[in-house]
């Protein structure tokens, strides 16, 4: 199937997409006030608007925006669930540990106010067949899914390792889509994520000294590294994890932080690594006017600059440090 009209919509869209300059100056407003009205002069006015000066809301509302755009023209729509089916099983997180606190005693135990709009699946309808234990007809395999948190709850109410075991199934389900697909850039990309996630999960695993066979559980199948082979860093000093890793472009991230010393000071510095080899993973469908990867690349842009307009409306509301909230901002153009 073609994707030179939907390249070609994507190229126009890109001239939007926010800037240095532009992050630059949002950083240096006065106040959240001064940070609103430069909103005021970009895509985000109207969700402003809309949502009373809730820059929460406005964000989303944008990312939203673009993804209901991209379904009018983008051929296949499993493009765009790969990147929204995450959000599926943030809200299905939510729902769970909700009705866990709920069951425990806790009648304020719902945070409805956390489920995103962004999944595939309507939230109402996936609230509403959680809670009335009406699975039947959920996708990406949580018809089981569920049931199973539900045994793992009531046998440890160990609420970290129900999350894993929903990250599993998360990328299980996203690597099928893609598979399903035949799409090899968009595979390697799944791949390179769960590849990506596992070293954020090693990083972090190491500073809490857990050994190999302990933080085994906690990696994903799927990845160009195995499971077992990430485990295996925690049983070496971080110095030489470039060196294991060099036959994987995971590797090279590993070499880069390294070299900076970001990988011994701040875990934010490694996930912000790690979202920028997410988009260059990508980069390459730039030179193709017909490679149906450009949709992806253009929604992790998208997101990135989302994310850094968090970053940079909480540093201004909060009056926080500029500079530390400039580290903090990811593939800004």
């Amino acid at each position: 199937m073609s994707y030179v009209y939907a390249v070609a919509r994507l190229r126009g869209m890109e001239n939007h997409i926010l800037d240095t300059a532009f992050f630059s100056r949002l950083m240096d407003s006065a106040g959240i006030d001064d940070a609103i009205k430069a909103l005021g002069e970009t895509s985000y006015s109207q969700w402003i608007s809309q949502n009373g000066n809730n820059f929460d809301k406005a964000i989303d509302s944008e990312m939203l925006s673009t993804c209901e755009e991209l379904k009018t023209f983008v051929p296949d729509k499993e493009l765009l669930d790969i990147f929204r089916l995450p959000y599926d099983f943030h809200n299905v997180k939510v729902l769970l540990k909700g009705l866990f606190k709920v069951r425990g005693g806790e009648s304020e135990g719902r945070r409805y106010d956390l489920l995103s709009k962004l999944g595939t699946i309507n939230t109402e309808e996936l609230m509403n067949a959680i809670e009335t234990e009406e699975y039947g007809f959920l996708p990406y395999g949580l018809t089981d899914l569920i049931p199973q948190c539900w045994q793992l709850w009531d046998a440890t109410k160990n609420a970290q390792a129900v999350e894993l075991l929903i990250d599993h199934q998360m990328f299980s389900a996203m690597l099928k889509v893609a598979e399903d697909l035949k799409m090899p850039d968009v595979i390697h990309w799944v791949r390179s994520r769960i590849d990506a996630e596992n070293l954020r999960s090693a990083v972090r695993l190491s500073r809490m000294k857990y050994d190999s066979p302990k933080a085994l559980p906690f990696f994903h199948e799927g990845g160009t590294v195995r499971p077992d082979d990430m485990a295996k860093l925690l049983s070496e000093p971080q110095e030489t994890w470039s060196r294991l890793l060099s036959h994987t472009d995971i590797g090279g991230v590993l070499s880069a932080l390294q070299d900076s010393g970001d990988i011994k000071t701040s875990l934010s510095d490694v996930s912000k690594s790690l979202d920028d080899y997410l988009i260059k993973v990508l980069e390459n469908a730039k030179y193709s006017m017909d490679a149906p990867a450009n949709v992806l690349l253009y929604l992790l842009t998208k997101e990135a600059e989302t994310r850094n307009m968090r970053v940079a409306l909480v540093c201004v509301a909060g009056g926080l440090d500029r500079e530390f909230g400039r580290r903090l901002l990811s593939n800004v153009r």
